[in-house]
């Protein structure tokens, strides 16, 4: 069993450049060789709610994703902070391209799976983060039924996508200011090898793989691996598993 994962693409609109690597990563030897593939979230920058203008805005995108399933792989994929509550989505779009529903999977909460004896957690970040109580405050927001409700059956696209965009550039904007600090880089590393450390006895596990952090990373323990591909647009790198072995992929 060999699978890939990848978190953090974020794309803005039809035909940007992370788009294009997008693409280019499910056209990679990785992927061709994996029989899984789990997107970690914020694959998108902004897909909030199940509306059906993005499967028009994103149609290459899914219909690519949609060619592998049909080439007998499974897909997992995990809500992010920048796409979340589009459940039914993923339904409109097995039904669009006739998938088996067990072919594509949709994940609120982290995943532990084992491979080859090595017990894995997968999960976007934001939700096993620690030593950060203000955005866990933040996405419990973000995550409650209330918003929930508004952004799959009272707000508009139009709308959601309007305001999507002026919360991801402020976003955007702020974490270009904290990552072009390398000391801020290096504390924002340094907690999601704590968090890795911790996420090891509440769930478990032997490894974790996840994003969320923006800061590329494969740390080795005696008995386990965390791995993040960090900000894709930038690494352009992937973590894949094969022969029992968590690894980077450079595009």
């Amino acid at each position: 069993m060999s699978f890939v994962a990848i978190s953090d693409v974020h794309i803005k609109d039809p035909g940007d450049n992370q788009e294009k690597l997008f693409l280019d990563f499910l056209a990679s030897q990785p992927v061709k060789e994996a029989s899984e593939i789990y997107l970690l979230g914020d694959i998108f920058d902004l897909l909030v709610g199940s509306h059906e203008g993005y499967l028009k805005k994103f149609g290459d995108v899914f219909e690519s994703l949609s060619d592998e399933v049909k080439k007998g792989k499974k897909i997992i994929q995990f809500e992010g902070n920048h796409d979340f509550h589009y459940g039914k989505l993923i339904k409109l779009i097995k039904k669009k391209w006739s998938l088996p529903n067990e072919s594509w999977v949709y994940r609120e909460r982290p995943l532990v799976r084992e491979y080859n004896g090595m017990k894995i957690l997968f999960a976007h970040g934001d939700e096993i983060e620690i030593e950060n109580p203000r955005y866990q405050k933040y996405r419990k927001l973000i995550r409650s039924k209330p918003i929930y409700f508004l952004a799959n059956y009272i707000v508009p696209f139009e709308i959601v996508d309007r305001i999507g965009r002026s919360a991801s550039e402020k976003s955007r904007r702020h974490n270009m200011a904290s990552y072009s600090d390398n000391q801020a880089d290096k504390l924002i590393k340094d907690r999601f090898r704590r968090t890795y450390l911790e996420a090891k006895n509440n769930y478990n596990v032997d490894s974790l793989i996840c994003g969320h952090s923006h800061c590329l990373d494969l740390f080795k323990t005696d008995d386990g691996v965390y791995s993040n591909n960090g900000f894709f647009p930038k690494t352009k790198t992937i973590t894949t598993f094969k022969d029992g072995e968590i690894s980077h992929y450079v595009l």
